[in-house]
Formats: C-alpha cells, structure tokens, sequence
C-alpha cells in the first residue's frame, strides 16, 4: 500500500514557520470578520429591524454559498495551489466586508455575506493542505490544532476590537477596515510564500472519486465528528455576543469583552492540548488511526458546553466555554490531522478536506437558524445547549468506532484476471 510522506524537505524546515505563522493568520482574519457580524448584529438588526428568527437567517447567510463551495473552492485550490488560490480568496472576502458596509437594504447585505462564503470556502481545506505540505508527521496534529486556535482569536480580536469599533463608530467603518486588513494579508501571502515547482517536480492534479470515499468506514468516522463538532463551532460564533448579552444583561461593548475573554482563554488552553494529545501518540502507529483516541477524548471534554443553562454568573460561563471550546479546537485540529494521516494520496488531501466540510458545513448552517427558532419559542438558550452537548457526543463516539486504517480517495485499479 501507498503511505503517506512522513518528512519534509530539509530546505523547507527553518522557513515553515513564518508560513506556518501567515497561515494562522488568515485564520484570524477569517474569523475576526464573523465575529464583526454577531457583535454588530444588534445594531444591524435595529438597523434593518429583523426578528430573532431573521436574525437567525442573516447571521447564517454566508454559509450558503460556503456549504456549496466548499468542494469546488478545494478542488481549485489542489489545482492551482495554495499561493495563488489563499490569495484570492481572502481579497475576495475582505471585498466582500467592504462592500458590507456600503449596503442599504437587507436582501444587498445578505448579497454580500454569500460573497464572503464564496471567499471563505477554500480556507479551511488551505490550512490543512499547508501542514500536510509543510509539517513534519509528529508536528502534524500541534500545528492543526494551532491553526484551528485562529478560530478564538479571532473570535476573540473580532469581538472585542469590532465591540470597540462599532460601539464608538457603528458597524459599517468596522467592517471597512476589516476588510482592508485582509486585503493587506492577500499581498503579503502571494509575495511570501514560495512559487509551486514546475516540470516533473511538480504535484500531479488528480480529482477525488467520491464512491470510493463514501465506502470508507474512516472517512465516515472523520466526517461525522467534523459535523458535530462543527455544529456547535457555527453556534457559538454566530450567537455568543448575544448570548453573554442576554444571559448576563450586559451592552455591546461589554459582550463584546466578555465574548473576548472566553475566546483568549480558549486559545490558551487549546495550544497546551495540542501538545499534550502530540504526546499521547508520539509513539503510536498514526498510519492506522491512533489520533482518533485523542479525537473522542477532546470531544468529549468539549460536550461539557452541555451544562452551561446550570451556570448563571460570569465568573461560571466564561471559564466553561473557554474549556469547552479549546477542546472543540483541539479535538477538530487532531480530527483534520487524522485524516491527513489515514488518507493515502496525498495530492487530494485538499479535496478530500473540502468534501469532509461540504458535510460539516452542511450541518453548521443548521446551528444559527435552530437557535433563532428556539429562542424565539421558549425565550431562552438552555435547550440549544442541552441539544449541542449531545451532537458533540455523537461526533465523540464516531471518531472512537471508525477512523481505523488507511484509506484511498481516488478510484484503485482492478488486479483482479
């Protein structure tokens, strides 16, 4: 059988860490922009005058397009690369925000929210074609993991410099100069990073074959736990400002603080869990799926968000979402590891990523609208968060059960006479 590369070029190691740092980065950026839109949601659902059940759909909005393309935005990106196609993308999104800000009417603010998920839909599946690419195999499930913490910190850059922002200066300049901050991150992307090889050198282009993917009893482990967990990913970044709001009677500014803190104290603690669970498979077999037991077991710690409706101070719901979601953080960074580890070709891996999300995205464009639903029908959020705690421990048990052996994403020849 085929395995995968387990080393990388002496000529690339003492520079994977300035791409390493600039990958990260565009992760922050990425997720400072969604947290702009959940803390100025108030005033832009005073603004255009939405109920929660609108709200719910607005805040959901870019993940249309993102769901859709999230396979087609990989497969371009296994075939143009990831100098070219990062670059792109995050102009496209930083446009998008800009012209966000210059819109008058719901149905044009919604118009380019979709564009930002067009923009959007290739980042993940960059990430994790970068530390394939990039990282050596024992470095692998750390530096997914540090990528996925860009998620809190920029949740938590997000919350508190657009609480700041739109508080003192409203939503709109927020927004605009969000945007120009990732234009400014596209130029230094396609200046730094390395021009692809060319000739024979160069990484074949292939296309996945989505039946022999959909027979594969691993990938559907991966797939599963990716859903759940991106479940309650797309809950907490779309709803958490208003949540801390509601429940804690505070104004933006201050939701926007306190949506920070549990998203700083998240990246802390994710970073020491991706040493830590590193450890626990130094010495593992990683071709036959040993990450997956540190997949369940973060998972697991993670369904903790399960008791949050027991919690009613500050001083109780900061430090169990910061826990609960450092653990999202790690247990979805050792997931997308995994399947780098377990899928055998390696020049799909973006593809394959990008299809494991089309499923996960699926489900996290639930989140924002269910919860709309429920808190406009019992008038608070202890049921969302009883219900997400359960989805978690479903993603748990599949990453435990499936994620076994090595597994093919293109169709293999017969040898059979």
């Amino acid at each position: 059988m085929q395995t995968v590369s387990q080393t990388v070029p002496e000529d690339r190691r003492p520079f994977r860490f300035v791409i390493y740092a600039l990958t990260i980065a565009m992760c922050v950026i990425c997720y400072g922009d969604r947290a702009a839109l959940s803390v100025g949601m108030p005033q832009i659902a005073h603004e255009f005058a939405l109920t929660p059940g609108e709200t719910g759909w607005v805040l959901s909005s870019f993940l249309w397009s993102y769901f859709i393309l999230n396979l087609p935005g990989a497969i371009l990106l296994d075939r143009f690369g990831v100098r070219i196609i990062g670059a792109a993308a995050v102009a496209l999104w930083s446009i998008a925000m800009i012209l966000g800000s210059l819109t008058a009417t719901v149905p044009a603010f919604i118009a380019t929210r979709i564009l930002l998920g067009v923009g959007e839909a290739p980042t993940f599946a960059l990430g994790n074609k970068v530390v394939r690419a990039w990282a050596p195999l024992h470095e692998r499930g750390l530096m997914m993991t540090a990528f996925i913490c860009g998620i809190p910190i920029g949740l938590a850059c997000g919350a508190a410099s657009g609480g700041w922002l739109i508080a003192h200066y409203g939503w709109r300049p927020a927004f605009s100069l969000l945007g120009a901050l990732g234009l400014v991150w596209s130029a230094i992307w396609l200046l730094t990073h390395p021009r692809p090889a060319r000739g024979p050198a160069a990484t074949p282009f292939a296309l996945i074959s989505v039946p022999t993917l959909f027979r594969s009893a691993a990938f559907w482990g991966i797939v599963i736990a990716q859903c759940c967990a991106n479940y309650a990913n797309f809950l907490l970044m779309s709803w958490l400002p208003i949540i801390m709001r509601q429940t804690l009677h505070l104004d933006l500014a201050q939701s926007g603080a306190y949506t920070a803190y549990c998203y700083v104290g998240a990246a802390i603690i994710s970073i020491t869990a991706g040493k830590i669970g590193e450890t626990l498979v130094r010495r593992s077999d990683l071709s036959q799926g040993s990450r997956r037991k540190v997949v369940c077991l973060y998972l697991v710690l993670a369904s903790s968000m399960g008791f949050l409706p027991l919690c009613t101070s500050a001083g109780t719901i900061i430090p169990l979402l910061a826990i609960s979601m450092a653990f999202m953080a790690g247990g979805t960074g050792a997931n997308m590891a995994l399947l780098a580890d377990l899928l055998v070709e390696d020049e799909i891996l973006g593809s394959v990523t990008g299809l494991t999300l089309t499923f996960s995205n699926g489900l996290g464009i639930l989140a924002p609208v269910m919860t709309g639903y429920l808190l406009e029908a019992t008038g608070n959020f202890h049921g969302v968060f009883y219900i997400t705690g359960l989805i978690i421990l479903c993603g748990a048990l599949a990453a435990a059960l499936l994620p076994r052996r090595p597994f093919h994403g293109r169709l293999q020849p017969d040898h059979t006479p």
